[in-house]
């Protein structure tokens, strides 16, 4: 209960109104006792200094010793003291105010009757012999001129004025308890104006402190407590627009960190994961919901322990080679934190990863895209030059060779052509700078013009194609040029890659929302390892055949970013030695960016 600031206060009051009486009733009780004895003593001078007056001509004079006696009966009774004796020169008791005690003639030897017998007055505090009350001695002697007559004594009791004292010092206390009792009520209410707006603040604190920064204290007062409630309002709304910053920007890092492209992991210094994003999850190939430690990352990043990356505290990217063969460039990049000496000090290591896989396939294809064009050109240009040198070194005289030189470097130039045409055709759709020429056309009739078109063309070649159409049109939203441009790719590789007396079928087949198109045959067919890649630009599986019929490896790429153009798919299913199936769907209708370019239109 004690533990309280407000029993404590209770107390304080208490105690320190409790000494202060106690130091007043110490004080008044010591000044009234003086003053008591004082007065009582004086008083009792002024009565024996009177009654030695009167005795100083029967002390002088032995024969009046009876009115002595009456005197000092008389006197006793009006003066209030309990007792009066007189003593002659020699200490005899010659006359007493209590008649029944037996000390006349006895010679009473006290020390302030000593001293007043040499003229000298006496007097002590003691406790009488018979009552044992604190009782006030006086011994007065008596003197004519400088012969001493004798001593008066007076004796009287000091118990009325202790009594008296003790009384005052009852009615003190009975004081001091009922100052007490009120200080004990008001103090309590006192304390309470001030400990339970300090509760109050100690409740909504801890309120705060289990996260409901709304809590407000009440203000009552303009004094330190009202204003301690003022600032405690100011931290809590300080706090809580604090707070929602922070959230805000948490839910902002949190959400940069969830959506972004790349990887994060966060690890302390002492190589232990604080957080990992879901790309980073997803590049290294770990378990959404798997917890992630120092020990399942640590394979992944070729021989370098954790505790190397944490310690060395160097920025600093090196490349990774994932086992499922993904190519990872990792940053390391440690942050810090400042001490109170406002030194930084390593606190971790972040690693940035970044999936450079399409990045280092797309530079191995350029590469490899620019090694195909400088092969493609200098091939037929390495002829046209080695036949142009032999026509001008003399064979040029000679008709046979010279036509035959002459039709052999008309095929090459042809080669070259279409081979620039290809490449113009896949710039300008790599820059979307071809003009469409879209429109609503039936997909049945195109397909039924590419087919005849190349029924004559191979009409001496034992190949045979057939044509499926459905009942109905088939509306298409497309460029009727560029359609055909591909299904004369695709028929002209069946037509190459399709042995004598082999198949082609083209069907046409409508769905719900889009038109399909599946061009089949019976060739050599293409190897599994091989089906994923027959899209790349101056990919070939049978390089010798298609140079031998003036390919360039560049139609299918064509295709497939044709069809892309027009919001469809392209797909290639092939068996070795069995079949090749090529399968392309387009949209029914017009895609909404079309719709909108033909209205305004």
């Amino acid at each position: 209960m004690f533990r309280s600031v407000q029993w404590k206060l209770v107390l304080i009051y208490t105690l320190i109104i409790l000494f202060a009486m106690q130091f007043f009733a110490v004080f008044l009780a010591q000044a009234l006792e003086n003053y008591y004895l004082e007065a009582f003593a004086g008083n009792m001078e002024t009565q024996g200094l009177l009654l030695v007056n009167f005795l100083e001509r029967y002390l002088d004079d032995t024969e009046e010793t009876n009115d002595i006696d009456s005197l000092v009966v008389e006197y006793s009774r009006y003066a209030g003291i309990n007792e009066i004796m007189v003593l002659d020169a020699f200490g005899r008791v010659i006359s007493t105010s209590n008649p029944e005690k037996e000390f006349l003639g006895q010679r009473i030897i006290q020390e302030e009757i000593t001293r007043a017998l040499n003229g000298i007055r006496s007097e002590a505090v003691r406790l009488a012999p018979e009552t044992q009350e604190r009782t006030h001695y006086l011994a007065l002697p008596v003197r004519s001129g400088e012969k001493n007559l004798g001593v008066v004594y007076l004796s009287g009791s000091l118990e009325p004025i202790y009594q008296t004292l003790r009384e005052i010092q009852v009615i003190l206390l009975t004081g001091a308890l009922l100052v007490i009792g009120v200080t004990v009520v008001l103090g309590f209410f006192l304390a309470k104006t001030i400990t339970v707006p300090i509760a109050e603040v100690t409740s909504k604190a801890a309120l705060i402190a289990h996260g409901d920064l709304r809590q407000r204290v009440t203000v009552r007062s303009d004094d330190e407590i009202g204003r301690l409630g003022e600032m405690f309002n100011y931290l809590s709304r300080q706090l809580e627009a604090t707070m929602q910053e922070i959230s805000t920007e948490k839910s902002k890092v949190e959400t940069i960190l969830q959506h972004m492209t790349d990887g994060i992991v966060a690890l302390d210094r002492d190589g232990q994961v604080l957080h990992v994003n879901p790309t980073a999850r997803t590049l290294l190939g770990l378990p959404a919901g798997a917890a992630v430690t120092a020990e399942v990352l640590e394979p992944l990043f070729a021989g370098e322990t954790i505790t190397d990356i944490t310690r060395s505290g160097k920025q600093k990217t090196r490349e990774l080679t994932l086992p499922s063969q993904k190519i990872i460039l990792a940053g390391y990049v440690p942050f810090h934190k400042e001490d109170e000496e406002a030194a930084q000090l390593l606190s971790g290591v972040l690693i940035v990863l970044h999936d450079v896989t399409k990045e280092r396939e797309l530079t191995r294809m350029q590469q490899e895209f620019v090694a195909n064009v400088s092969h493609e050109l200098r091939t037929p240009l390495t002829t046209l030059k080695s036949y142009t040198e032999t026509l001008l070194n003399g064979a040029l005289a000679e008709p046979k060779v010279s036509l035959a030189f002459l039709n052999t470097m008309e095929k090459e130039i042809e080669r070259m052509v279409r081979l620039v045409k290809d490449l113009l055709v896949l710039s300008q759709i790599d820059h979307k700078q071809v003009r469409w020429q879209k429109a609503h056309f039936d997909l049945g009739a195109i397909c039924r013009e590419v087919v005849e078109e190349y029924r004559l063309k191979y009409k001496s070649e034992p190949r045979r194609v057939s044509l499926q159409l459905p009942a109905r049109p088939v509306p298409v939203f497309v460029d009727r040029d560029r359609i055909k441009q591909v299904l004369i790719n695709i028929i002209e590789n069946a037509y190459k890659y399709t042995g004598e007396n082999g198949r082609i079928s083209v069907c046409v087949e409508q769905a719900a929302e889009s038109a399909k198109i599946t061009v089949t045959d019976d060739g050599i067919g293409i190897p599994p390892e091989e089906v994923e890649r027959v899209f790349e630009r101056f990919y070939r599986v049978d390089k010798a055949r298609s140079r031998e019929h003036g390919g360039t490896g560049l139609g299918l790429a064509i295709a497939r970013d044709i069809v892309a153009a027009h919001h469809g798919t392209i797909t290639l299913q092939s068996e070795p030695h069995k079949a090749t199936t090529v399968t392309i769907c387009l949209p029914l209708s017009a895609h909404k960016e079309e719709e909108t370019v033909c209205v305004n239109g």
